[in-house]
């Protein structure tokens, strides 16, 4: 058996061929196609499409060995989107979730009575539901073309099935979708003026077989090849995780630095500053926590300065010694590479702590993500969480997460973990007596200040 898991990313797209016995036999990465950034840095939905094609073509090329790829999901963004017309040609190019157009309307939803808390989200430009009311507005002739709204992230499957749907993952990010009763808000669709929406499938539900293309004539798939629903890429990459460990949190390091975690108790009665709560992948009940930080940012406030600091992550330990940042306010004019990593993990700390918060257990930490390779980085990450974190060997959790739940679909138990192991990064325990004892004062004197 050979399955195939895709990654469409803001930055790069990903593409894994693994086997029956959960090994990737194949893994490449290339840019994601985008528009010149003059005209928004968009996405042309049938280019990307020809894009994953091309790669899954040359990988099952590579090592498939005349065996025809058996199942194919996809994950990836989060939030964009765009329109298809009935014969499931695009439209118009999906807006990247970064896009800054919707800033009006997302403060609009949000300050209206209907906003609630059972979104798990509060409505920002980011979110899909505000972009939707941007364009009602501004391209109003999309909605009048007997069209359908489809997450860029799915859009390859519905294009191979014939079949339009939306993974559950991806409707919790649009701001419009109970996590808690798994259901569309009526209410705030009609604020955001929706666009039709298509089925909502949850991840690892079969959408249905390979239908004639460039797929089925290169030999990589036939008619039987199954093609399952994925979501977004980083619940799928937790959830990765989460088979070797049921009740792992994650920090994900990469491109943004996001903290997950799930609980089964937390109530929806409240948004929260450092949070987003969305649909976990595969328990049936409770929520997911998400907490972003966007890491890229920090980095690039460094290249600014002519700082890279990738050598200094290659190094076997961080230079200097420690200091307390409690967030970017804090850092100083021109700031070292050492305090604004500092900085990332006291953020990660709160994100953590607001999780504990929400009822998710203290268990043990797994790092992934493409920053996660330093290990001079996750030791001064242990310190500042003041406990070990454990790495898995698998460097792309998202793209092997969605090539397991291409297996599942098929009904395939695959035990991914042979050939994984797991390393230990411990705390520096000097550095880690001084970010707790400074954390805790910092602690403190918040709980002071919001009583």
């Amino acid at each position: 058996m050979l399955v195939c898991g895709v990654d469409i990313g803001t930055t790069n797209l990903k593409v894994s061929i693994v086997d029956g016995t959960g090994v990737s036999r194949w893994t490449r990465a290339v840019l994601t196609p985008r528009t010149a950034a003059s005209i928004g840095a968009g996405v042309d939905a049938s280019q990307l499409v020809g894009a994953i094609e091309d790669l899954i073509i040359e990988g099952w090329s590579a090592v498939g060995g005349g065996m025809r790829l058996s199942a194919i999901a996809t994950t990836g963004v989060g939030e964009d989107g765009i329109f298809i017309d009935q014969t499931l040609t695009p439209l118009d190019q999906a807006i990247p979730w970064y896009d800054r157009r919707a800033v009006g309307e997302a403060t609009q939803i949000r300050q209206n009575a209907l906003a609630t808390t059972r979104a798990g989200i509060e409505m920002e430009h980011t979110r899909t539901g505000a972009k939707w009311l941007w364009l009602r507005r501004h391209r109003p002739e999309l909605f009048a073309q007997h069209s359908t709204w489809i997450a860029l992230t799915d859009y390859p499957s519905v294009v191979w099935t014939g079949q339009p749907f939306m993974s559950e993952t991806l409707a919790s990010r649009s701001g419009c979708y109970d996590i808690g009763r798994r259901a569309w808000i009526a209410e705030l669709l009609e604020i955001c003026g929706s666009p039709e929406l298509p089925a909502v499938r949850r991840a690892g539900e079969a959408i249905g077989t390979m239908r004639p293309g460039r797929l089925i004539s290169a030999g990589a798939a036939n008619d039987d090849t199954l093609v399952v629903a994925g979501g977004h890429d980083h619940p799928v990459a937790a959830a990765m995780i989460q088979r070797i460990d049921p009740v792992a949190r994650v920090d994900s390091i990469g491109t943004a630095n996001v903290i997950y975690g799930e609980t089964a108790s937390f109530p929806l009665d409240r948004f929260d500053r450092y949070l987003a709560f969305t649909v976990p992948v595969q328990a049936k009940i409770g929520v997911a926590c998400l907490g972003v930080f966007e890491f890229s940012s920090a980095v690039r406030s460094l290249q600014s300065q002519g700082l890279d600091i990738r050598p200094i992550l290659a190094m076997p330990k961080i230079p200097g010694e420690p200091n307390f940042f409690a967030s970017a306010a804090d850092l100083p004019a021109m700031p070292d590479a050492r305090s604004v990593l500092e900085m990332a993990g006291i953020t990660a700390r709160r994100m953590f702590d607001h999780m504990r918060f929400a009822g998710v257990r203290d268990t043990e930490i797994y790092a992934t993500g493409g920053w996660s390779r330093s290990r001079s980085l996750l030791e001064l990450r242990a310190s500042i969480f003041g406990r070990s974190i454990r790495v898995l060997s698998v460097q792309e959790p998202a793209v092997a997460g969605a090539a397991l739940l291409a297996a599942e679909g098929l009904g395939e138990v695959v035990d991914f973990t042979t050939g994984v192991t797991t390393q230990t990064i411990d705390p520096d325990p000097h550095w880690a007596r001084f970010y707790d004892d400074r954390y805790q004062a910092f602690y403190d004197a918040s709980i002071r200040q919001a009583i």
